[in-house]
Parts: C-alpha cells; structure tokens; sequence
C-alpha cells in the first residue's frame, strides 16, 4: 500500500480501520482507472491492507464488489445532482415565459452539474467509474443510465422545452437535449485531451470556474436565451 493511498482512504473512510470501506474505495479507484476484469482480489486486498478472504467475506466475491462500487456512485451522484434536479423543475414552474428567469434557472443546474462532475483528486472515483462504464459498458450500466442519467436527460429536456417551445418528443428537442448534456460531460470524459491543448497539467478550482463560465454561456447560446451582464 503506498503513502498516497493511506492518506486517500483516511479522508474516505469513515471508519479507516474498516477492511469493507478500505476495499470498496480502494476497489473503486482501481475498477474506475482499469476496470474490473483487469483487477485481480490480491491487488484489491494488497491495496487495501486487508486479507485476501475480506472480498468475499464482505461482498461475496470481485462482482459483487463491482456491484458495491456502482450503488456507491449511484447514491453520491444523486446526492450530488438529485438537488439541482429539483430546484430546476421548480425554477422553471416559477419562470413560467420570463426568458431571464429561464436563463437563471438553466445556469444554476448547469453549474451544479459541471462542478459535480469535474470534482478534483482520486477521491472522486465515482465520476471516472461513470465515465468507464459509458466507454466499456457492463452489466450494471443499466442500472447507471436508469438512475443518473435518465434524470439528467430529463433535466436538460425540461430546459430545452422551456426555452425553445418543442415539443419534448420532437426529434430536435431529444438531439439538443443530449448535445447539452455532452456538453458538460466533454469535460471529464476527454479530461487527457482537453489538459494538454490547453497546456495544464490538472483542472484547479479556478480552471473548473473558468471551464463552467464558457460552457454555461455556450449553452445560452444554444437556447437562445440571455446572459446575465455584469
């Protein structure tokens, strides 16, 4: 176990002296950055200072660790964007046709939804895990699409419909729908790419602020809606 990941699993853990929760982050990490079928139970158990038996003592086995792993993303997901899910509809009933207030309103969501997403450090496996399970499917991305992302489709369809006035099964309304969301996953999802043309080495709390602002206003932009002027 290396000094770095020590210190990860004191901050995640709530109990550090816990083997379940030092495997399910350690496992979280190592599934999000190779995924499962490239990690074997003794790396899991060496990384996480645990016994080799504690994989299936606690989680019946590798998959059913995977399996762990993906409820642990689905509940931090929604814990993280199930708020703004919310306060958008609401925002967006009290709007009604005032193109400001439907501007603020999509402003608001969006942001939440980029900060959450391009959270800093290891500790955020569950975003890069979302991110794997789009490119490499397994039999749990059902449960991932069902839970994170067909609240986040029907989030930014809301928002569309309330801009543009589509109806919210137009073949129109459904490609802007999921060019917008795009639009705020680009970000993690080609993190490599996207650091190097523009020469940072990491996002930092400022870099994320900056990235939120041009893709907050872009998104504007797409519906048409007003900016806010300083």
């Amino acid at each position: 176990m290396t000094e770095d990941t020590e210190k990860i699993l004191e901050a995640l853990c709530d109990d550090p002296s816990s083997a379940r929760e030092r495997l399910l982050h350690v496992a979280g990490m190592m599934f999000a950055d190779r995924g499962p079928d490239a990690v074997s139970t003794r790396e899991l158990t060496k990384a996480a200072g645990a016994n080799l038996s504690a994989i299936a003592y606690y989680f019946g086995g590798k998959d059913g660790l995977y399996n762990e792993a993906i409820d642990y993303t689905i509940a931090g997901t929604q814990h993280l964007i199930g708020g703004a899910e919310e306060k958008l509809r609401a925002d967006l009933a009290a709007a009604g046709n005032d193109r400001d207030k439907l501007s603020e309103a999509a402003v608001i969501f969006v942001r939440a939804v980029l900060t959450a997403l391009l959270g800093l450090g290891p500790e955020h496996w569950p975003r890069r895990l979302i991110m794997r399970e789009i490119d490499t499917p397994t039999d749990a991305f059902d449960r991932l699409y069902e839970a994170i992302f067909q609240p986040l489709i029907g989030a930014f369809r809301d928002i569309v419909v309330a801009a543009t006035g589509r109806d919210p099964d137009n073949p129109e309304t459904i490609i802007l729908t999921n060019a917008l969301l795009g639009e705020c996953l680009i970000f993690h999802r080609n993190r490599p790419i996207i650091l190097r043309n523009l020469g940072w080495t990491e996002y930092t709390s400022e870099r994320i602020g900056l990235v939120v602002d041009i893709v907050v206003d872009g998104i504007l932009d797409a519906l048409d809606l007003p900016k806010k002027t300083a």
